[in-house]
């Protein structure tokens, strides 16, 4: 198990094709992909490659960035992921309006760690990691309009509302968020 992050209650580790199962199954949840939509894969295999074709692969190109494993320290091994990757490899990073050099912050849980902090946890820790480690100027993340509890992880990590844009097969809006690195002070502020 490589970690590549410890939060006071999370570990952030890279993903290993023996995850599949997992992601497989937080993907059947409906409650869980209400606000993504059809965009899981159909079977564990497909996971597995996945993992194995993007996920691993990324490690390299990315400098160890990309998506983890969400594991509770004294608790359940999987509840989830984070990723923090280069914003163009997001599908909706032109109609986001990201940009060139930026990161895009994203997670998804479990329904039985939802309400728990660990999104906002993790995301302030990776966004801090990255400011920290690298000369990356912004980190972005989006989020439909009306999904209330992933934009209060976004603010809640102090990331802010930049703009709102369509997205391909929903109905609402997404929103897009941006936190910038202050280059004065080292800090990081909204857009």
């Amino acid at each position: 198990m490589q970690v590549f992050l410890e939060t006071p209650r999370l570990i952030i580790r890279r993903f290993t094709e023996a995850d599949a199962e997992s992601m497989f199954a937080m993907d059947q949840d409906p409650d869980v992909m209400r606000f993504i939509g059809l965009y899981g894969l159909p079977d564990v295999e497909a996971y597995r490659t996945r993992i194995r074709d993007g996920y691993i692969v990324d490690y390299v190109a990315n400098n160890g960035y990309g998506f983890w494993v969400a594991a509770e320290k004294d608790g359940a091994p999987f509840i989830g992921w984070f990723h923090l990757r280069p914003a163009m490899q997001y599908r909706f990073a032109v109609e986001a309006g990201y940009q060139p050099g930026e990161f895009d912050l994203g997670y998804r849980f479990v329904k039985s760690a939802w309400g728990n902090g660990y999104a906002t946890e993790g995301a302030r820790a990776l966004v801090a990691k990255l400011f920290a480690e690298t000369d990356v100027q912004s980190v972005v993340a989006t989020a439909l309009v009306t999904h209330r509890a992933s934009i209060r992880v976004m603010e809640k990590a102090g990331l802010r509302k930049v703009s709102e844009f369509a997205i391909a097969g929903h109905a609402e809006p997404a929103t897009m968020y941006r936190m910038r690195r202050d280059l004065k002070s080292g800090a990081s502020v909204g857009a």
